[in-house]
């Protein structure tokens, strides 16, 4: 018999288990984020010019991993129920925080480096912080109506929020003292636990798991966003809204570290002084919730989420103005940035869980973290770049113009009468394409790369020396990788989800990963060998990773080019085919550039290799049980047929006709 029963009601001392648990959930989150610049440089002494890069690398693999197990999770969830999940979760977290100060030693003793063991142990403490909020929300969901789901929701979100800044401030003030990093981290341990045992014994699930709809959560998942205008922009709110306390927490406390030595201060000091200003913008989003709980109940949540995007947009063009980071001042742009993030995290919310169907509801929950995790894994990746190239406060424009884009769309809804009534219904329903959506956010990093080209005064009249050249480079390369491996991915999603329809959006995001490929060509051909064959020749003989790079742009050429329909059309249908399974080459060749053109302690090129052998072992796998599959079919029974009589020959022998079975 499970330990977890389930029951069909609540006490008082279980909502107050859910909120405390919410509180600490966030907590550890935070907690990690803020101390992993400490631990970088004190455990593996990481050079201050590559502090930004490679803190948003680890942030950016975890993501990543956490977007596939708490997906899994939450779809598991709507079968199995989400108290089980929850309590595994802080387990996960309480592993994670024990393995984090032994990374060094442990990775070393492994042979896998010190900071790729540093990287798994991340992994597991966002893995679980992320799969508790998910299922505890989900709950509160489960346990609500239409009627008293606005304050729960708030209640449960207050508390994630007052647990993510305002305890978080408070704890990060030990960092100060002797061995205060060392204590910090172990209590997240010592959280991970506690958070077990409330969860083992104060709460249990109330929602009844049988499935009226046979088909897949996802198929369905995808039905409900397409068909749902609302649902479209809260995954789009909730790819700029989850990243707020990601990107708040890691690039202001890196801010405010990189330039602890000039002010006169300690790394120490620093640190706690970011995590104080995190709280301040925590008493942002807390005093905002009864407003926004109020606005929500009476008010469109359409136009919610586009008010609470526009005001955390102009919070983070405020801090974008400050160039120190010390200044007290950047407390009212802060607060800004949280009023902006209660809103839209309230209001998402509230939204997702009324149109989400009961039976769904974990699924539903899980898409939109996972909208949120691709989010910060676009945004930190890019403003960890940009906060080595360009400057600390570049991260925050990034933000600034994505809740922009947000709001426009917003907007548009609103424009045409895409409007809820009253009773929170659809006045006017229409059918959006992901297309145009999908064609932005893809270019998006493109178009970071333009204004960060732009505010450096590099786009003209500039010697070619003074360009960053390097920076471009990586830029540009690691985001060709993403986009090849998420056209690799589609494929595996389209038949495990039975969600055929994200077979139309392969050809666009693949030919991304080919324009990102090409600009990279271009930037090493013309701005760092300055297009000297011999310079070329010998560079790749010295750098082998170099040569690969080639390789693989050869081979990605003719795959865009003959994936026009116009062109497709000319050639043999099984030449076409041939050439394009030269894709899973080009994967594995670029995995192996990745990992030659990196730094030995970086871990990030490995968990890219090795998304690239899971879809490839996918492929694999698939294509075995395919021919299992054909070679135990049974042979269609032949059917046969008399040829009618000659009446000039009656004896003639009856002639029987073989119909070959197709397959």
């Amino acid at each position: 018999m499970s330990i977890f029963q389930p029951s069909t009601q609540f006490k008082s001392h279980q909502w107050n288990g859910i909120y405390l648990l919410s509180a600490i959930s966030t907590l550890i989150g935070a907690l990690a984020v803020s101390v992993q610049p400490l631990l970088l440089d004190q455990i593996f002494n990481i050079p201050f010019e590559k502090e930004g890069e490679i803190n948003a690398d680890i942030q950016v693999v975890a993501e990543m991993v956490s977007i596939l197990c708490v997906g899994y999770f939450s779809f598991k969830s709507d079968k199995v129920g989400r108290v089980p999940i929850i309590f595994f979760a802080f387990l996960f977290i309480s592993i994670g925080a024990f393995l984090t100060p032994l990374s060094y030693e442990l990775g070393v003793y492994l042979g896998v480096g010190g900071l790729f063991a540093f990287y798994f142990a991340r992994v597991l403490v966002t893995l679980g912080s992320d799969t508790v909020q998910i299922q505890l929300l989900t709950l509160v969901g489960d346990l609500s109506d239409f009627k008293n789901r606005p304050q729960l929701m708030t209640n449960t979100v207050f508390m994630i929020v007052f647990g993510g800044t305002i305890l978080t401030a408070i704890v990060m003030q030990i960092a100060e003292y002797e061995y205060g990093i060392e204590l910090i981290t172990f209590s997240l341990v010592l959280f991970g636990g506690f958070g077990a045992w409330v969860t083992r014994y104060a709460l249990h699930d109330v929602a009844d798991f049988v499935e009226e709809d046979k088909r897949h959560p996802l198929l369905r998942v995808w039905d409900l966003v397409s068909g749902d205008p609302r649902m479209q922009l809260a995954v789009a709110a909730a790819f700029y809204t989850r990243m707020d306390l990601v990107v708040v927490s890691l690039f202001y406390s890196l801010w405010c570290i990189s330039i602890a030595d000039i002010i006169g201060v300690s790394r120490i000091y620093a640190t706690a002084h970011a995590a104080t200003m995190v709280g301040i913008m925590g008493m942002g989003v807390l005093c905002s919730i009864p407003f926004w709980q109020h606005l929500i109940e009476r008010h469109s949540r359409i136009t919610t989420i586009g008010a609470s995007l526009s005001i955390s947009a102009v919070g983070y063009v405020w801090l974008s103005l400050f160039s120190n980071p010390y200044d007290w001042g950047m407390a009212l742009p802060l607060i800004l940035i949280g009023i902006g993030h209660g809103g839209a995290t309230v209001t998402l919310k509230v939204l997702t869980v009324d149109i989400a169907p009961k039976a769904l509801l974990g699924s539903v929950l899980g898409m939109i973290y996972l909208a949120g995790s691709i989010g910060i894994i676009m945004l930190v990746q890019s403003g960890g770049y940009y906060f080595d190239a360009v400057g600390p406060r570049a991260p925050f424009v990034l933000m600034a113009s994505g809740k922009l884009m947000v709001v426009i769309f917003a907007s548009w809804l609103v424009m045409n009468q895409v409007e809820e009534d009253s009773n929170h219904v659809l006045k006017k329903k229409v059918k959006i394409s992901w297309r145009p959506l999908i064609f932005l956010t893809a270019g998006l990093p493109f178009a970071w790369l333009l204004g960060r080209m732009l505010l450096g005064g590099y786009l003209w009249g500039v010697d070619h020396e003074n360009i960053p050249v390097g920076f471009i480079n990586r830029y540009l390369g690691d985001w060709a990788f993403t986009f090849l491996i998420v056209s690799l991915a589609i494929t595996p999603f389209a038949e495990l989800t039975k969600i055929k329809a994200v077979h139309k959006y392969r050809r666009m995001i693949g030919l991304y990963a080919f324009f990102y490929t090409m600009l990279h060509f271009i930037v090493y051909v013309s701005l760092e060998w300055t297009f000297d064959l011999d310079h070329m020749l010998a560079d790749a003989y010295k750098r082998p990773f170099i040569f690969l790079g080639l390789v693989s742009f050869f081979i990605i050429a003719p795959l865009a080019i003959t994936s026009f329909k116009s062109i497709r059309e000319k050639m043999d249908p099984k030449v076409w085919r041939r050439l394009h399974k030269s894709a899973y080459v080009l994967n594995i060749i670029v995995a192996w550039h990745f990992i030659l053109a990196a730094n030995e302690e970086n871990g990030e090129p490995y968990i890219y290799a090795a998304l690239v052998a899971i879809l490839l072992g996918y492929r694999v796998y698939e294509s075995i049980q395919k021919q299992k599959r054909r070679a135990n079919r049974k042979p269609r029974r032949r059917r046969t047929k008399r040829k009618k009589k000659d009446k000039t020959a009656p004896d003639a022998p009856t002639e029987v006709i073989s119909e070959a079975a197709s397959e």
